[in-house]
């Protein structure tokens, strides 16, 4: 699975852009436009930051299987989030 914050933005951000143009450039459209895509790109750094994070442990293998992790497992969510195909 990739970033489903990016898509969630954007699909989010559309909503907003279409009540913008009902009810015009008010301060209420305008703040939640930027509140959303504020929250959102937070979300998706938060989960860039995770993929990184599992991205290392992979690297550091040796550490992950002593920690009871199951390798494999941890491949396959990293293949996932990146959105390189089914995992094997």
């Amino acid at each position: 699975m990739s970033n489903q914050h990016t898509k969630e933005s954007e699909l989010r951000l559309s909503g907003v852009h279409d009540w913008q143009a009902e009810e015009g450039a008010t301060d209420a459209t305008l703040l939640a436009m930027s509140l959303d895509a504020q929250t959102q790109a937070t979300l998706a750094v938060a989960y860039e930051a995770r993929t990184a994070n599992l991205i290392a442990a992979l690297v550091a293998g040796f550490t992950a299987v002593q920690m009871n992790v199951n390798y494999d497992k941890l491949a396959d969510d990293i293949t996932s989030r990146l959105g390189l195909g089914v995992p094997k």
